[in-house]
């Protein structure tokens, strides 16, 4: 033990070196995939990582500024080797981050002043280390070691400008560049083009961006182009991208990479990196130790080839595609996009998660899903019963139901067509909002009248209502029996993200005291010998607490129009839970694999169906038992929140 711990101290430096260059690696093969994914291990894994590598590199900066200069290959009261001190300015390249991951949360934008003078402090400590070496004995290196200081300190100002500019307040001030503003008149209506596409969403970003820095303005300067010439079934692939673009804008140093500046310092920091591989070959190496050779041929090649990976991403980028594309390089531009290039935008690859949560509250109540197999079910309601035999509070009941029932489901064409078409429904036809509900109309109104105020209420009763019906569907003559299938089933997902919403992202949600409400759930309806296997019973509960809370019974029978009620109903919930949802948390959920609120705003937005924030809608002579949206934005619009 005593040897080994010898052999980490004398080698400590070249770890830590190492170490730092493998994170960095890791972060930027990894840094992408939170655009894509809601995998909470490997968000944590990118999480450690990305606050690691600063860790890592400042400690080795540290260590290297209290190391003694010697002439000879190696101090053996410190167990260092001369070569150390060459790596001192790659611990500044490192601490540059990488291109796709510049900030890992919304906040970090925010930050920008702090790295700012974490830059300055680390940059000087950079220095005084390498000044520290300097000696008749090293001077063939001083030349080398400048060409990579230079590169060092561009990528770690490119790291800070690039927060800077990632900021929601700073993107708000943005507009695109003039290239894309030129492709403007070129663009064919109802195009299904995916370079068209993704031209019209650059061509958008100006208002985008405006969105998502909640700055007011009037509703007509919004998208002047952009949605206008994108068919019906090609706006969901529309809005993916103008999402992409805004998470890259964000998260990564895609303004910094666009800038004339930005790529003049790019490219000076490439060649900067280029002629010092070359001075550092054609110098002598024979009195510096083997292995130190080897680690400083390792910084080089990797850091080059992580240079041609981030080249490669930024030739094959949106941007790029649209100055090719206003330069006349219509082949090629399209061929970037159509083709499935290794780091290219994928043209059928979605470009957020894709999915969106699930929970079902009746689980909470012992409830099971059918589609589980008998020894989960078994299993699942013996950790229930544990936890209420051992006294659990609300709080952890509530973690372990999430725990085990809460998934995530794919957002299929029929959960996307839903809400497109009743987007566009009230965009081209007010009426159609003044619609009345005959099955439906009853049970909202009394929800209205009694928890109109309370936002998580409604989504709480309004689900149950939901389980209730679905589970008394009963067929009336000859019905489509995929179609009712299909019918349901988007009821029930999105009756669950609602849910989901509620109970795992409610800062996404205009409500507060959820927990009390649960708590008040539990104590009444959760015990440890209520907890079982009978759908039946829970079921029971379920209209035990519509009843309790003054809720009228729902209907014996369900039929195909109250299914198409309850449909409309959802997706006018999740229009005004989009709506009330600030923009910066619509903006930190694109760093976690996005959510169909964020695309649902988004599109709500394009067609002005928004009456707080930066957009108005004209709603004339409305009742507000006549429209759930509506009627819910009149109890708010009275100063209850």
């Amino acid at each position: 033990m005593v040897s080994l711990l010898k052999l980490l101290n004398e080698w400590e430096i070249q770890l830590q070196v190492l170490f730092s260059f493998t994170l960095q690696v890791f972060l930027f093969f990894t840094g992408g995939l939170r655009q894509r994914t809601k995998n909470s291990v490997l968000r944590l894994f990118i999480w450690i990582a990305y606050l690691g590598a600063d860790f890592v590199a400042v400690y080795a900066l540290g260590l290297l500024s209290r190391l003694e200069d010697t002439a000879t290959g190696k101090n053996t009261s410190k167990g260092t080797h001369q070569l150390a001190f060459f790596w001192t300015p790659f611990l500044l390249i490192h601490l540059g981050g990488q291109d796709t991951v510049t900030a890992f949360a919304i906040e970090d934008n925010s930050l920008w002043l702090r790295h700012l003078l974490n830059l300055i402090v680390q940059v000087n400590l950079a220095l005084y280390a390498f000044w520290k070496s300097t000696s008749k004995h090293r001077t063939q290196l001083l030349l080398p070691s400048i060409f990579v200081f230079v590169t060092g300190i561009i990528k770690y100002g490119e790291r800070t400008w690039a927060l800077n500019l990632g900021n929601l307040k700073s993107l708000a001030g943005s507009h695109v560049p003039i290239y894309v503003r030129r492709l403007g008149g070129s663009i064919v209506r109802d195009s299904c083009l995916y370079a068209d596409i993704v031209v019209m969403a650059l061509y958008s970003m100006t208002s985008v961006r405006l969105v998502f820095g909640d700055v007011t303005f009037y509703h007509d300067t919004f998208d002047a182009m952009g949605r206008h010439h994108v068919r019906p079934e090609l706006l969901m692939k529309f809005l993916e991208v103008e999402l992409g673009l805004m998470y890259a804008d964000i998260y990564t140093k895609a303004m910094v990479l666009r800038a004339k500046s930005g790529i003049i310092l790019r490219s000076i920091s490439q060649v900067s990196i280029a002629v010092a591989f070359v001075l550092f070959c054609v110098s002598n190496k024979q009195r510096y130790d083997p292995v130190d050779v080897a680690i400083t041929y390792v910084l080089f090649v990797g850091g080059f080839s992580l240079e041609v990976c981030a080249m490669s991403m930024g030739m094959v980028s949106p941007w790029t595609c649209a100055w090719l594309k206003d330069q006349n390089w219509d082949a090629l531009s399209r061929f970037i996009l159509s083709k499935d290039l290794l780091f290219g935008w994928w043209r059928n690859r979605p470009l957020w998660s894709n999915s969106m949560g699930q929970y079902n509250l009746l689980n909470y109540l012992g409830q099971y899903d059918r589609q589980s197999s008998p020894w989960k079910r078994r299993l699942m309601t013996m950790i229930r019963k544990a936890v209420n035999i051992v006294g659990a509070g609300s709080a952890i009941k509530l973690w372990v139901s999430k725990l085990l029932d809460a998934k995530t489901v794919e957002v299929d064409e029929e959960i996307k067509a839903c809400v497109i078409q009743n987007v566009l429904q009230f965009k081209s036809d007010r009426a159609s909002m003044r619609q009345q509900w005959p099955n439906l109309g009853p049970f909202i109104q009394k929800l209205l009248l009694n928890h109109g105020v309370n936002f998580g209420r409604v989504i709480v009763l309004f689900h149950v209502y939901t389980e209730v019906q679905l589970s008394r569907y009963s067929p009336a003559g000859e019905e489509d029996e995929a179609a009712i299938e299909s019918l349901m089933g988007v009821c029930r997902k999105l009756s669950h993200y609602m849910i989901y919403l509620l109970a795992s992202l409610p800062e996404t949600l205009p409500v507060k005291g959820f927990e009390t409400m649960l708590r008040l759930l539990v104590a009444r309806y959760t015990t440890a010998d209520s907890l079982g296997t009978d759908n039946a019973a829970v079921l029971r509960q379920a209209m035990g607490q519509l009843e309790e809370w003054s809720m009228p019974e729902p209907q014996p029978s369900c039929t195909e129009a109250t299914l198409v009620e309850m449909k409309e109903a959802w997706v006018q919930l999740l229009i005004y839970a989009a709506d009330r949802c600030p923009p910066q948390v619509h903006a930190a959920q694109l760093a976690r694999g996005g959510e169909l609120l964020t695309l649902v705003w988004l599109l709500a937005a394009h067609y002005q169906l928004r009456d707080t924030g930066i957009f108005r809608i004209e709603l004339t002579n409305v009742q507000p038992d006549q429209t759930l949206l509506y009627a819910l934005h009149l109890q708010q619009d009275r100063g209850v929140n």
